[in-house]
């Protein structure tokens, strides 16, 4: 296979006219996707370090689903099972250190919100069959949409423009375009979130040429226009993978465009060290001294991880959904003299975490997940993605890359519900139908019920 996905998505199972929505709950579906750039809005919800408004159209429509969610379940019950015992090992957290209700139902809400993505994707796209190119064009439009507001957001930038700037200030919930771009996402640092975790996982499943003119056309913009310095190390990373997925290392030829293009990759990125000055203010420096924004990240990851080294059962079983704070708060002198003593850059951020707010983050998944539901609820969830992806048969050079990249992509970002493990595990389901031994039921839908035709 060359490391290429089979997948259902191909322009041979959308050759016949399928009509774009089966009834109207459809439209919940697509309004979902056309806000997925919108994550860092007003107008969403505040969940861990983001505001998004996809997550609570993509549970609308599995709710206004509600009567193929049974089959979601039976072919996702293990990962539909999670929320419940996220909730169960959290009692001991709970009840030996303290219960915040509010941070609770947010971090369990935003599981629950993972997976209503998820059972979305899957009744949309594998149950009901809709055509999966008018998705793709409602994604490039509206990608493209956040794209032009992070033009005007760097014209504004440039030329002082104040009306750019006052509106964007009023529009964000934490407003960056005072001094970058931060398109239509919670800050500019996500904007590798969204070109990795979501278009390139979508064009390895669908090939559409499109979505390979948004990513690069969009990467590139974001660096020309100084969006930051994670962006720099997302596109060198997932350059990478990419090459490494896609080319075809039997012919000689491909192997040696393959090796040159991962060295151009790394040139890049060694290049970008120098020009950029936040890059190179933190290559001479430290991460601990050369930028306050990426010392205040890791010390945010760092003073819950200090209080794992110091509290077996908790590091094990977890503080409790809810509970980052306590464990942030039981760290933070341990963690600060650790940090001082290297020098670290402290600000006020960091500061206040001596005593933080119950809504304290961590800008990491895998910190924030340790901390709140313990080593071995982490342990199983990872054994659980390979256990799946092993079941359904996806493994190949694509998916290894993949996983790799979803991976790197959650150690700087914490939302539960993001989308990007999500279309992994979908992914490989529907790696999984294309097997030629594989037996798919056929689902005839119209707007009143659904018949499934073996």
């Amino acid at each position: 296979m060359n490391g290429q996905l089979r997948t259902g998505l191909d322009p041979a199972n959308n050759s016949e006219k399928l009509a774009i929505v089966a009834d109207s709950s459809d439209l919940l579906f697509y309004a979902a996707l056309a806000l997925l750039p919108v994550d860092g809005t007003v107008a969403g919800v505040p969940l861990p370090y983001w505001t998004p408004l996809s997550p609570w159209f993509f549970l609308a429509y599995a709710l206004v689903n509600a009567r193929l969610l049974r089959v979601v379940v039976r072919r996702y019950l293990a990962f539909m099972l999670l929320p419940f015992l996220l909730v169960l090992v959290s009692f001991y957290g709970w009840t030996t250190v303290g219960f915040h209700g509010w941070a609770a139902a947010r971090s369990i809400g935003s599981v629950v919100l993972g997976l209503a993505c998820l059972a979305s994707l899957e009744i949309a796209l594998r149950i009901k069959r809709l055509p999966w190119k008018p998705m793709v064009t409602v994604l490039v439009a509206t990608y493209g949409v956040a794209f032009l507001a992070g033009m005007v957001q760097w014209a504004g930038v440039q030329w002082h423009v104040a009306g750019i700037k006052q509106f964007f200030a009023r529009l964000m919930y934490r407003n960056y375009t005072w001094q970058r771009p931060q398109f239509l996402f919670a800050e500019p640092s996500y904007i590798g979130m969204h070109l990795f975790g979501v278009l390139l996982p979508v064009y390895w499943l669908t090939k559409d040429r499109r979505v390979a003119v948004v990513i690069p056309v969009f990467a590139l913009g974001s660096l020309l226009m100084g969006a930051g310095t994670r962006i720099v190390i997302d596109v060198v990373v997932a350059g990478v993978l990419w090459l490494a997925a896609s080319i075809n290392f039997r012919r000689r030829g491909a192997t040696i465009g393959a090796v040159s293009g991962i060295g151009v990759m790394v040139a890049g990125g060694v290049a970008a060290v120098f020009l950029d000055p936040r890059l190179s203010k933190l290559a001479s420096d430290g991460l601990l001294k050369g930028d306050q924004s990426m010392s205040a990240r890791i010390f945010h990851m760092l003073a819950p991880a200090w209080a794992w080294t110091h509290d077996l059962w908790h590091t094990l079983f977890g503080w409790g959904a809810g509970n980052i704070s306590n464990a942030v708060r039981t760290g933070y002198w341990g963690a600060r003299r650790w940090y001082d003593a290297r020098g670290g850059l402290v600000n006020g951020e960091i500061r206040g975490l001596e005593n933080p707010p119950t809504d304290t983050f961590t800008m990491s998944a895998y910190v924030s997940f340790v901390t709140e539901f313990g080593a071995l609820a982490m342990l199983l969830v990872v054994l659980l993605v390979v256990a799946f992806l092993t079941v359904n048969h996806a493994w190949n050079r694509t998916t290894v890359c993949w996983l790799v990249l979803v991976a790197y992509l959650y150690v700087q970002f914490e939302a539960y519900g993001f989308y990007a493990l999500v279309l992994l595990v979908w992914g490989a389901k529907r790696l999984d139908t294309q097997r030629p031994d594989a037996k798919v039921p056929r689902l005839v839908v119209d707007t009143n019920r659904i018949h499934r035709v073996v």
